[in-house]
């Protein structure tokens, strides 16, 4: 039998679950990773790639959306799997199999912010951009600094989680409106010499795809602490719409406000695969250029604050899902533990948060493909399974996907495209730690988990 679950405080209404899906899409991505996208797909072929993550990211949320209404728990994709696949034999785990890759990816989607983060107060700090042990340093406090954020009950992390919120949209918005003040609709939209439509898109499609789902993923986040959340099985699908809209809107007039604002050719990675310094500040710069010094170094204020929105929601999220899975006897169980007076989960979120920071000492790109190659066989495409599972046994959600199947399929494409696309490393790395976890499945099951064998 698994454990009952200790009464978390459902804290969280629409406005504060669509607050934490959209800090935890934008925080500092796109204001760093668009140099890397113009470096796939050169000028305005780059806006296919924000498109195409657009439509992707819709097509996948509603697998959030439907499942997330169907098993409203905290955990995500944890929870639909153990649902769905069962607790009989090897039912349980591809569920397992989820939590065991999100201690490797959590770790790494939150040490993307913190080094996005310390990359981008070089603007502020220049001499910060000279000294690498300088940078890590202060990767590592800003991790230390989340970690104590949220070392505290759900409903003040739900009315910080909305202020941020604003705080990131106010932030986009305000980029984008300085680079339409001199905005040159040629310079936007003039492919480059030598360039074709179909060429560029063969090129650098996948590399693109691949960025712009980072900077989209969090559409689910709220999905995560469904436990905290008010009458989520209504709540979650509105505000995976609502996020996913927004953000998307966001994000495309930002790169074509970013390419009629400076010829692109100056900040897309030089050859040895190092940014100039245009692209290492892409949005503080273009603001200094439209509104002088002072207004730059206020947009970059905001937009570090943005970074640390984004961490905030990621690991807030991330922390959710070894407890639940603890709570179930499938997994660790000191992860179980909840904090005696704030009632959340105070053992995920310190293991969680402590991995992250030791994850600040690998480099961006190569955080970025690790993480995309490893979440992406076990919650992306078991949960589009699950979901297929769920509906041939006549299960009915209370929200229903529209024009099923065709969004779930378009995901399925999409996702097995990326992981196709992330190159030799990362994909080792992802099938590695698959059969890793496997093994240490089968092995827990039988030492560790007693209730796997019999289904209690």
């Amino acid at each position: 039998m698994s454990a009952s679950r200790p009464a978390l405080v459902r804290g969280v209404g629409l406005l504060g679950a669509v607050a934490v899906n959209v800090i935890t899409m934008i925080g500092i991505g796109p204001l760093i990773t668009i140099p890397l996208v113009l470096g796939a797909l050169h000028g305005p072929l780059s806006l296919i790639g924000w498109l195409l993550g657009a439509v992707l990211a819709l097509c996948d949320g509603l697998v959030w959306a439907e499942l997330g209404s169907a098993y409203p728990r905290s955990g995500g994709t944890y929870g639909y799997l153990l649902a769905i696949f069962g607790r009989v034999g090897i039912g349980p785990l591809p569920a397992f199999l989820f939590v065991w890759q999100t201690i490797f990816s959590a770790p790494l989607l939150l040490a993307s912010g913190y080094i996005g983060f310390a990359n981008y107060a070089g603007y502020l700090f220049p001499a910060l951009t000279g000294s690498p042990l300088a940078l890590k340093a202060l990767a590592v406090g800003v991790g230390v600094v989340t970690l104590v954020a949220l070392y505290r009950g759900i409903k003040t992390i739900e009315r910080v989680s909305v202020l941020l919120g604003a705080i990131a949209v106010l932030t986009l918005l305000s980029v984008v409106g300085a680079s339409f003040v001199h905005w040159s609709p040629h310079l936007a939209f003039t492919m480059a010499p030598h360039d074709s439509f179909w060429a560029g898109l063969r090129a650098g499609l996948g590399s693109a795809l691949i960025i712009a789902m980072y900077d989209y993923l969090g559409y689910s986040a709220a999905n995560t602490i469904a436990d905290e959340v008010v009458a989520p099985a209504r709540t979650l699908p509105r505000a995976i719409g609502i996020a996913i809209t927004l953000v998307a809107a966001l994000y495309i007039a930002l790169q074509t406000g970013v390419l009629g604002a400076v010829p692109w050719q100056q900040f897309v990675p030089l050859a040895d695969g190092s940014l100039p310094l245009l692209g290492q500040h892409l949005a503080s710069a273009i603001v200094e250029r439209v509104l002088g010094a002072p207004a730059a170094i206020g947009i970059t204020l905001l937009i570090l604050i943005t970074a640390f929105a984004s961490v905030y929601g990621n690991l807030l999220g991330a922390s959710r899902i070894p407890y639940a899975a603890a709570q179930d006897g499938i997994f660790l169980r000191p992860f179980a533990h909840v904090h005696g007076h704030h009632r959340f989960p105070d053992v995920s979120l310190v293991v969680i948060g402590g991995l992250a920071l030791v994850a600040c000492f690998f480099t961006l790109d190569q955080v970025i493909n690790a993480l995309t190659a490893g979440i992406v066989l076990v919650q992306s495409v078991a949960q589009i399974v699950a979901l297929f599972v769920m509906r041939a046994r006549g299960t009915r959600a209370p929200y229903r996907m529209w024009m099923f199947p065709l969004p779930a399929l378009i995901a399925l494409a999409g996702w097995i495209y990326i992981f196709c696309s992330a190159g030799t490393a990362p994909i080792i790395f992802g099938l590695l730690s698959l059969i890793l976890g496997a093994c240490v499945y089968f092995v827990g099951a039988v030492r560790w988990w007693p209730p796997l064998e019999n289904g209690e």
